[in-house]
């Protein structure tokens, strides 16, 4: 794989934040931190692919990736993506897969609870077909590119790894497959939390003036709801899971637009998209150029995703923003008074679904057993024996094709805005207010 120069200046400026010592030599930390920097320009032998592919790097750093088949398209960019974001990544899938008390001890079991209770349990052919017809393969080849990466790093992790005393996990098709980033963006069931909780302290009538729906409709609790019952705790496991790098959505909002090519100088529509989310380092985006047969697009995606969530190929440009439409419900089971793993069902009891899973916890020297409990609804995300009550989430997430942006990989390569507006028929999750135009059409969906 031949890697092509990148703007010299910006490695330079990196090196400069580097930690010095008083002296103004270089401490042992920043020593440490250049030894490890993933080369920029030369060739590699990289296991794995299949023909040579040419990484070319502009002078704004983004990789321009030029593959002769898409493996080898996909395989390159899970190589370079860790490259460039090993740490990044690392601790997403750690995140989705509930892995990361591993690396912070107790603090973060309840964390990786909830990670594991809002996993995808279901038919997995059901779920790649759902994304594309080669999702797999695409997926497959972007994981053993990541583990490529892996390889060669391997024993000189990137500084953070060493900082903290372990090695990244080799990654397998099905990690991309997480719900952690699609639940983040996922907030309705937080506002029913909160107006439940209202009409608990102020009534339905009060509530219904101070925090009236959009688009306004009549709301009220279900008959012999037990509104008492519905308190912050039931967001434990989800605050949890999303205080551990501040992973959650901006609170600003996006914008786009799209103009119409009769319109604009040029004769071609124009499109911006600025989908707001969370200022981070590194970023939660990453741009990127795949270029390969039946592949031509750019644009920004998530590194630890294939493919592009929001940019253009030679066709088509699109962009989005959050819609915020209801993806959730959550259910108040009542549990059997002598039995917490049992719920009604009409007039009867069931039993809850129960899984069995162990975790490991830095600072313990064997596995700590974790249950986890479901009901017809889905996991039961809290549950109070005293009140003999439980929590169950449903939400688009559980069905298949629910992995948050995946279903990209057949946006980036439409030809048309009609083929576009077919595609989105699929999207699931997280939903999106998309604006696309073709090189001669100007839509929204």
């Amino acid at each position: 794989m031949r890697i092509g120069p990148r703007l010299a200046c910006l490695l330079g400026i990196a090196l400069m934040l580097l930690p010095q010592t008083a002296s103004g030599q270089e401490s042992a930390e920043s020593l440490l931190a250049r030894a490890v920097l993933a080369p920029m320009e030369g060739e590699l032998q990289a296991r794995g692919l299949r023909e040579p592919v040419e990484v070319l790097r502009d002078r704004w750093g983004v990789p321009h990736i030029y593959a002769q088949n898409r493996d080898d398209l996909f395989f390159a960019q899970g190589y370079v993506a860790a490259q460039d974001r090993l740490f990044q990544i690392d601790l997403w899938r750690r995140i989705g897969q509930g892995e990361t008390a591993e690396l912070f001890g107790e603090e973060a079991i309840e964390a990786d609870r909830f990670a594991r209770l809002i996993r995808y349990r279901g038919d997995l052919a059901e779920e790649w077909a759902s994304y594309s017809p080669d999702a797999e393969a695409i997926a497959t080849a972007f994981t053993q590119g990541i583990n490529a990466c892996i390889d060669r790093f391997s024993p000189q992790w990137p500084m953070e790894f060493q900082t903290l005393g372990h090695a990244p996990k080799r990654w397998q098709p099905a990690d991309i497959l997480g719900r952690m980033s699609g639940i983040i963006m996922v907030s309705n069931w937080q506002r029913e939390v909160a107006r439940a909780r209202l009409i608990a302290e102020v009534g339905l009538e009060r509530a219904r003036q101070l925090a009236p729906t959009d688009p306004p409709r009549e709301f009220a609790p279900a008959d012999g709801l037990d509104l008492s019952a519905v308190t912050p705790d039931i967001f434990r496991g989800y605050a949890a899971s999303t205080r551990t790098l501040n992973f959650t959505p901006s609170t600003t909002q996006s914008n786009n637009w799209v103009v119409d090519g009769s319109l604009s100088v040029s004769g071609k529509p124009l499109l911006a998209s600025d989908p707001h989310r969370a200022l981070a380092l590194p970023s939660l985006r990453y741009i990127v150029h795949l270029h390969a047969p039946g592949w031509d697009v750019i644009g920004s995606g998530e590194p630890a995703l294939p493919g592009v969530a929001l940019g253009h190929n030679a066709h088509v440009a699109w962009g989005f923003t959050i819609v915020g439409t209801d993806q959730s419900d959550l259910y108040l089971e009542q549990t059997h008074p002598d039995d917490p793993r049992q719920y009604r069902v009409g007039d009867r009891w069931e039993p809850m679904h129960i899984v069995h899973e162990t975790l490991r916890v830095r600072g313990k020297p064997e596995p700590v057993p974790l249950e986890l409990r479901f009901t017809r609804h889905g996991p039961v995300i809290y549950q109070d024996e005293t009140r003999r009550c439980a929590v169950a989430l449903k939400w688009v997430g559980s069905e298949p094709g629910g992995a948050a942006y995946l279903h990209s990989l057949a946006l980036d390569r439409v030809t048309s805005a009609r083929a576009m507006r077919e595609a989105l028929g699929a999207w699931a999750i997280p939903s999106l207010n998309f604006v696309y135009a073709d090189v001669s059409v100007v839509s929204g969906s």
